[in-house]
């Protein structure tokens, strides 16, 4: 695939889209997150293959300073599949980012951008940091000379035991290491922990953290393995086949960030229990047969 090579252009079919800032809010002059250029390439390889693809950008331990929103189509197409995985090319200057990363002396800024494939198996995702290096032509934040990442599956919740008390269901739930998905300076810094997330449907909602109800957080740094986190889910307003639907969504900075897909969903059936009789018939005993002659 040819890799776009324009940073500057901010299509003005955008407008109508996306409630830009003001000009001032970018980085003017732009500033670029690569992953390409000046002679270095490298790839964000998923754990399966490409599906849809996300992502999320902001200042890492500061996302009130710059942050990138994932609903901006500029920003959408800046992440794309490429010859060996994914490539990225965002532009900082563009409507998409809110503010610029900025200096705190004597740090020079770090850059945090989540990376989130989604199929119809599930999520998949990293996170990648990168310090600013100051007027490199070839990107502000060159991600390629860090070399190849690996995507992890972002993990459902593990049910460890479950209850249920007339229409409201009790899980105790697992969450496995994030860890591995982490990538560069400070990356486990920027995760806070884990929200417990349900939908109530008929059939599999999919990965859209917009469908999805916050039902627990649990802090857990750097994304260490949560062990037991009791959830409820109530199945109340559950009509003919819905269920609820528990998964994974990922919070970062405090919580002022969270990851725009969710894991794979696990189902929590709602009728089951209550389908079943209050009395259970016993059959009758047969008699004995009669002799045919």
């Amino acid at each position: 695939m040819t890799k776009k090579i324009v940073f500057g252009v901010v299509l003005v079919a955008l407008v109508a889209l996306v409630t830009v800032p003001s000009a001032s809010a970018n980085c003017n002059p732009a500033k670029s997150a690569v992953t390409f250029g000046g002679g270095v390439t490298a790839y964000w390889l998923p754990v399966t293959a490409v599906g849809t693809l996300a992502g999320q950008a902001w200042q890492l331990g500061a996302p009130g300073t710059s942050s990138a929103s994932v609903a901006c189509v500029d920003f959408a197409s800046s992440l794309f599949p490429d010859t060996s995985g994914v490539s990225l090319q965002f532009n900082l200057g563009a409507a998409c980012n809110a503010g610029c990363p900025a200096a705190t002396a004597p740090a020079l800024p770090t850059l945090a951008f989540l990376a989130q494939n989604k199929t119809a198996t599930g999520t998949e995702f990293l996170l990648a940091t990168v310090v600013e290096t100051p007027g490199n032509a070839s990107g502000n934040f060159h991600y390629g000379f860090q070399g190849n990442h690996n995507m992890i599956t972002l993990p459902s919740p593990t049910v460890i035991s479950s209850s249920k008390a007339l229409s409201v269901v009790t899980l105790h739930v697992g969450i496995p290491s994030i860890a591995a998905g982490l990538y560069g300076p400070g990356a486990a810094s920027a995760v806070s922990g884990f929200n417990v997330v349900s939908a109530l449907s008929e059939t599999n909602p999919g990965t859209d953290a917009s469908l999805y109800q916050t039902r627990a957080s649990v802090a857990s740094a750097g994304g260490a393995a949560v062990l037991d986190q009791a959830v409820t889910v109530d199945c109340a307003a559950a009509t003919g086949l819905q269920d609820q639907w528990v998964a994974t969504q990922i919070s970062f900075e405090g919580g002022s960030v969270l990851s725009s897909a969710v894991s794979a969903p696990r189902r929590v059936h709602c009728l089951g229990a209550l389908a079943d009789p209050k009395y259970k018939v016993v059959p009758k005993k047969a008699g004995p047969k009669a002799i045919q002659n």
